[in-house]
């Protein structure tokens, strides 16, 4: 990273950390583990729902029920999930932003969870263009089966730097 990024990402670490919202959330004890508990949830959520909508693609779960029932049950996790992941994780990076900004595997995750939200996307949409189809022609779907399996693999990685953050120093 550059000295004048690394500079800037100071800055705005130092600005945040003197705002009110920083301020109350280092200094009510029960709030940040409450916010990383809902956070982590919420990983799990999403995880699990790209998880099942790529066996689902593969044909390896819920051959019995129409694809257009999985998308149903699974895609609103995603529409609701990600933004209190969103959330969450911002009002973390406001609780501690000295320790996340500066840190290149925080940035490594930043860069991973735009991809990872991206592919995500693209995935749903898919989804979307292919419903109805019958459960034969969905897992026949080259395009659809790459892009749940990419989503998968890219929210596992962004799930692997989040706990690498806690062991990585910064700069």
């Amino acid at each position: 990273m550059s000295g004048a990024t690394a500079g800037a990402l100071d800055a705005v670490a130092a600005w945040l950390s003197d705002t009110a919202l920083s301020h109350l959330l280092q200094n009510v004890d029960w709030l940040v583990p409450g916010i990383q508990t809902l956070h982590i949830l919420c990983v799990a959520l999403v995880i699990s729902s790209v998880a099942m909508l790529t066996l689902g693609a593969f044909g390896l779960y819920g051959r019995e029920q129409p694809p257009s029932r999985r998308q149903s049950r699974f895609l609103p996790n995603l529409r609701w999930g990600l933004p209190v992941l969103l959330v969450t994780g911002v009002l973390m990076v406001i609780a501690e932003p000295d320790r996340a900004l500066p840190n290149p595997v925080f940035q490594l995750k930043m860069l991973l969870l735009l991809v990872s939200v991206g592919v995500t996307s693209l995935g749903a949409r898919r989804l979307a263009v292919i419903r109805g189809r019958d459960e034969a022609s969905l897992t026949r779907d080259f395009w659809l089966r790459m892009l749940t399996l990419s989503a998968l693999l890219l929210w596992i990685t962004v799930l692997i730097s989040g706990r690498w953050i806690a062991y990585s120093l910064s700069r």
